[in-house]
């Protein structure tokens, strides 16, 4: 038998969810509040039902995290103490946290709850699963993107604890670096409000309506032995907006089949066709895949021609809620009791923990007389301490040692039974506070400060472009009023001669390297030429644009600056000031407004973005090879698809071969040229341009304008039509 416990984690939307969840043997159970979760829309709980629902998993032995896996604004930052003082007193076993800032708060104000970081954090690799763990967390929710290799190489690197989405739908782009919904209507995926643009109809080359963005459910049910011999500790099934007899359903199959392998992993493991009707007469979109798990990307992923789901079938509903969601779930206790004259009545009852350890409560009654006309007989004592009540107990066996001629009321007799009770959930809550305390004393503190490598030493109103090809970087790096150049990482790699003669001729500016938005292991063979060339080429130091990246640089022990790309999220003081330990600069979220950006305080200077097209998504699938071929393009130049929505707007989709990864862009370029009146309040040290899939034209007359503006503060009319503001007037909910 396999020794190792895999954790079998279910969603609950609410409190029936929780119910069907615990009723179909979850180890596990992730729910969200009334504040601060990514799932905005679902029904949630209120404190009262957290409280209740924590107090009964502890007595079927069982876990309760809390998902804070939002991105907190500064005027919310006061709320989150308050709102999770009452759980963590009432022994809230983890929360599954996206925002750093406040990663650093529940580990300041609740060292002893347990920190997982969400898959909101994309992390995507070694190097950014080593950083969480110095950082403080227990556990983490990889990108879902991930095979079992990355997976394995994760926790083979840190052992931390790993989690992964195991059913359930997907999203198209990886968590958290998606703005598709917040740029398009206002609702952020950032904010649990997404409100799903990528299973809406769009029209490529041949203009018929296709579902080229909606991924299919994962459902990895035949998967399992391979998931847990990749040493993942928690399956998770994704569904906080589904019903309870969905969650019962996919629970309840999930945990036979764990368990069927735990019990003889050499036995040969198939589902049988009965589980797996029943599985598809639950709630599933449309069809099924295996996600990402053995397969970087492919077209068998994606719906293509259906955005719909196909509806639970009654029979198999009907049948899950009889045996799920009709009935409570008990936990066997064993008891002792002493019946004898003159003596107390005791009565001791028994818990079996399901690790393996036995505790154990004794109560003493009233003195037992002596029967003066009918004496307590065997079976009605028996019966009477058997009656658990409205308790979560059920007692399975009674050793009962009692006089024939001994006598005690009914009532005495309830009130031990009731006291016994009463204190077994007192104990078993207790012995789960102090397991978890034992636990926390392993875990490790945030560093309060890391030290700098440089100090930061800009001027404000510096202007900064960043250049997606070697052409744009040539018309960048000739422009005089240009201090700071951010030169995208794949032009070493297809240009390296090239990017080291200009940066030679044009040697009076900053240049930093900008390293791939998303860096995994099949990206791992570039590290090494990234290195070089930030030994030997005059770059004053690198724009970071996730986890991994900070990471693979600190072990580098690099000692250029470190800026921070707006994909590394800062919304509040405390996210401010935690990076602030790590780098020289940071860039502004691109959903904050104005008067939120006003607020965001804290001890690091601050760079914004006036103009660029807004990465709405990106993803590990790609556009043109689910719809045409894989071009495996590794020259250098650029791949450009387009989908038109319903109101015939063009998203241009740019494929970044060397890494794998697809940009879908907005359909205007951000630019805030009307907003400069009143922006030097905002302190912002460095303003940037940042250029993508704009050819040169375009690109010398927006640094023109700009140049200008910044620069001379000449007002020229601006060359383009067509923009948005972003959220710089209208923020996200």
């Amino acid at each position: 038998m396999v020794q190792r416990k895999v954790e079998l984690l279910a969603p609950a939307g609410d409190f029936s969810c929780f119910v069907a969840a615990m009723n179909a043997g979850a180890d596990a159970v992730y729910l969200g509040g009334s504040k601060f979760g990514a799932r905005a829309y679902a029904n949630n709980f209120t404190q009262e039902e957290i409280i209740e629902a924590l107090r009964i998993a502890h007595i079927y032995g069982k876990k309760l995290y809390l998902t804070v896996n939002t991105l907190v604004k500064e005027k919310e930052l006061e709320d989150l103490v308050p709102y999770l003082q009452p759980l963590c007193d009432a022994g809230l076993d983890g929360v599954i946290v996206q925002d750093l800032g406040v990663f650093r708060m529940i580990q300041k104000h609740f060292p002893e709850v347990e920190l997982h970081a969400s898959t909101q954090m994309t992390l995507t690799g070694e190097y950014g699963a080593e950083f969480l763990k110095e950082i403080g967390a227990v556990r983490i929710v990889p990108a879902r993107e991930l095979s079992l290799d990355e997976i394995k190489a994760m926790k083979d690197r840190t052992g931390l604890e790993i989690e992964t989405f195991i059913h359930g739908a997907m999203c198209y782009a990886y968590s958290g670096q998606c703005l598709f919904s917040s740029i398009l209507g206002g609702r952020s995926g950032n904010r649990g409000r997404c409100a799903g643009p990528c299973r809406l109809p769009y029209k490529a080359k041949d203009k018929k309506e296709i579902y080229p963005l909606s991924l299919k459910d994962m459902y990895t049910l035949s998967e399992i032995p391979k998931l847990i011999e990749a040493g993942i500790d928690s399956f998770k099934i994704e569904g906080r907006m589904k019903s309870p007899e969905y969650v019962a359903g996919v629970t309840a199959m999930y945990r036979k089949y764990i368990d069927l392998y735990m019990a003889n992993p050499s036995a040969p493991f198939k589902v049988s066709k009965q589980d797996e009707e029943i599985m598809r007469g639950l709630y599933i979109r449309t069809d099924i895949c295996q996600g990402y798990y053995e397969q970087h990307n492919s077209k068998s992923m994606v719906t293509i021609s259906e955005p719909g789901y196909a509806g639970g079938k009654d029979s198999v509903l009907e049948d899950i809620r009889q045996k799920y969601l009709n009935t409570k779930r008990l936990v066997e206790i064993t008891g002792k009791a002493v019946i004898c004259k003159e003596q107390p009545a005791v009565l001791t009852l028994s818990y079996m923990h399901n690790d393996g350890q036995e505790l154990s409560v004794t109560v003493s009654g009233d003195v037992v007389s002596q029967a003066q006309n009918r004496p307590l007989d065997i079976e009605d004592i028996k019966n009477r301490l058997g009656k658990m009540g409205d308790t979560y107990f059920k007692l399975a066996k009674l050793e009962l040692k009692a006089d024939t001629d001994a006598f005690m009321p009914i009532k005495a007799l309830n009130e031990l039974r009731r006291t016994a009770c009463e204190k077994l959930e007192e104990e078993i809550l207790q012995r789960h506070l102090q397991r978890r305390a034992d636990r926390a004393k392993e875990f490790q503190t945030m560093p309060s400060v890391a030290e700098k490598t440089v100090e930061e030493n800009v001027q404000a109103s510096q202007l900064a472009v960043g250049v997606q090809t070697y052409e744009q970087l040539e018309v960048a790096a000739r422009q005089e009023d240009v201090s700071v150049v951010y030169v995208n990482a794949d032009i070493v790699l297809t240009n390296k001669a090239g990017l080291a003669k200009l940066m030679e001729t044009y040697g009076d500016k900053e240049y930093y390297l900008a390293l791939p938005h998303i860096l995994r292991k099949r990206s791992y063979a570039y590290l090494e030429s990234y290195r070089e060339v930030l030994e030997k080429q005059r770059f004053a130091g690198v724009l970071v644009r996730n986890a991994e990246e900070l990471q693979w640089l600190r072990k580098l022990e690099y000692k250029g600056r470190y800026i921070a790309d707006y994909t590394i999220y800062a919304w509040n003081h405390e996210a401010v000031d935690f990076y602030a330990s790590y780098f020289e600069r940071l860039t502004v979220p691109m959903e904050l407004n104005r008067k939120e950006l006003l607020q965001l305080e804290g001890s690091c200077p601050k760079e914004v973005v006036l103009y660029g097209r807004i990465p709405l998504m990106y993803s590990a699938n790609c556009v043109r090879k689910t719809l045409e071929k894989c071009e495996k393009n590794i020259s250098g130049e650029q791949l450009i698809y387009y989908l038109t929505d319903r109101y015939r707007n063009q998203f241009p989709i740019m494929q970044n071969c060397l890494h794998c990864y697809n940009i879908l862009y907005n359909t205007v370029p951000l630019s805030l040229h009307g907003q400069l009146d009143g922006m030097e309040r905002f302190g912002f040290s460095v303003y940037r341009l940042e250029f993508t899939i704009e050819d040169v034209e375009e690109m010398e007359a927006v640094l023109s304008y700009y140049r200008k503006r910044i620069v001379s503060g000449e007002m020229d009319e601006y060359p383009f039509e067509e923009f948005t503001n972003g959220h710089y007037k209208r923020g996200v909910e």
